[in-house]
């Protein structure tokens, strides 16, 4: 038996993983974390005396930086019950992307925990969260300032909530009493009355910091609600904090359909605001609102407080931050699909996030572009929901048909600026459908005029 070394340049470079490898061997030790670790990740330790194979083998594997003998990939792939295909693997070549990935693809990110359904704002410590440096930095500097608002303009679906979130994690680690009030709690009944509304508001603010005050004590009809409303924040809960207080107000949009209550609330905001640059105990208040939209405005725009503070408007996604997003959840594809894929979603966060749980699930890119303005995408509950809406309001179809169709105008008019009736625009920008642009509003995403070309024009 000849025991010497093979020449050098005849050395088995090895293998590495395939991306189609990669994915069926994340969902198997993803599966086995969630079924027998609590869903907590396994460790390099672990890992190693599960599969009887060195730690800084399992490294080669994950960063690719070298080949890993047949026998140990074999060997990982039992011990999650899967049997190593021949599409699984690939000979080392000499080139870096071992796997073909994009450059901005880290392959030392590519093992992640399990993803859960990307639903709702995202949670405090999920590294899903895109940090956007020139809005969540100056919103987080912000909340310090004494008497400060606040204004956070987005979409539904935009990350304004986890803004939100982030907001008040950073005030309770500063010490700061926080209240965050949510106005699709309040009733409808509640919100069509200004004084009910306001008396709603005190007990909800009485009843999340304690104050244990009577509301009846402040309360005075001769007065007025407005006025019984400030002396109750200012004395009975402004005036016993040592700590300041961040309020924050979300979906403040539901106010505007009610107008004589809107009319009650924001001028109340914008003089607790003015009160606040010389009086100490208004200093306290640092006042957060967020909406989707402030296209139609029932206020004067001098009571509005929709004028001062700092504004931030969420803007979608750049094409970074979506190679970005798309690194945690181990994703990657060519280039020509990425710039397809960004086209048709036009970084819309929630969009976005839900591609990418799907491809990280399996799916296969050009499956999901070929599929998603259908019926049978993954974005069929989305559309159909906004299509519903639609089709409940047909008074809405002729005034929408050239934002759907804007071909149809082309030839009448060389640059068409499309103008919609305020409340509608309110309406339709809420529910993240249209956005404004310098030539008029338009829809937020090729996404959305694909689908609405088939089912709402030609069904």
């Amino acid at each position: 038996m000849n025991s010497n070394p093979p020449p050098a340049g005849k050395r088995k470079r090895g293998i590495a993983l395939t991306a189609n490898g990669l994915r069926r061997l994340n969902q198997a030790i993803q599966a086995a974390e969630v079924a027998e670790h609590e869903g907590k990740r396994f460790t390099a330790e672990e890992l190693s005396q599960r599969v009887g194979v060195s730690t800084s083998t399992l490294s080669r594997l994950w960063t690719s930086k070298a080949g890993v003998d047949r026998r140990s990939l074999t060997l990982l792939f039992n011990a999650f019950n899967l049997i190593l295909l021949e599409s699984d693997w690939q000979p080392v070549g000499d080139e870096a992307d071992i796997l073909g990935l994009p450059p901005w693809v880290e392959t030392a990110s590519l093992r992640t925990a399990p993803s859960p359904y990307p639903s709702g704002p995202v949670p405090l410590d999920s590294d899903r969260y895109i940090h956007r440096p020139g809005i969540d930095d100056r919103a987080l500097q912000e909340i310090l300032q004494p008497g400060c608002v606040i204004r956070i303009k987005a979409p539904s679906g935009f990350g304004k909530t986890s803004l939100l979130l982030r907001l008040l994690q950073q005030a309770k680690q500063q010490g700061y009493h926080t209240v965050a009030i949510d106005l699709q709690q309040a009733d409808t009944e509640t919100l069509g009355q200004p004084h009910a509304f306001l008396r709603w508001l005190c007990v909800v603010l009485c009843h999340k910091l304690t104050c244990g005050i009577s509301l009846d004590q402040y309360w005075d009809e001769l007065l007025g609600s407005k006025l019984s409303t400030t002396l109750y924040v200012r004395e009975a809960i402004l005036a016993t904090l040592e700590r300041p207080l961040v309020l924050v107000f979300n979906e403040v949009e539901r106010i505007f359909e009610h107008p004589e209550t809107a009319k009650s609330l924001l001028p109340l905001l914008r003089s607790w605001h003015e009160e606040a640059q010389h009086d100490e105990v208004w200093q306290r208040l640092r006042l957060v609102v967020a909406y989707s939209t402030d296209a139609y405005l029932p206020l004067d725009i001098n009571q509005s407080p929709f004028n001062v503070g700092l504004p931030l408007t969420l803007p979608p996604l750049t094409r970074a931050q979506v190679e970005t997003l798309a690194q945690t959840y181990a994703v990657t594809w060519n280039e020509p699909d990425g710039d397809r894929l960004l086209a048709l979603l036009d970084g819309n966060p929630t969009l976005i996030n839900l591609a990418l749980y799907h491809l990280h699930q399996g799916m296969a890119v050009a499956d999901l572009l070929r599929s998603a303005a259908s019926s049978e995408g993954i974005y069929r509950n989305h559309l159909q929901r906004l299509l519903a809406q639609l089709n409940a309001n047909p008074h809405w179809l002729e005034q929408i048909r050239p934002l759907v169709q804007p071909d149809a105008i082309a030839a009448t008019d060389a640059t068409p600026r499309i103008l919609l009736d305020p409340i509608l625009a309110y309406k339709l920008e809420g529910m993240g459908l249209i956005q404004p642009t310098p030539q008029g509003w338009q829809l937020s995403c090729k996404l959305y005029q694909a689908y609405l070309q088939t089912y709402l024009f030609n069904p």
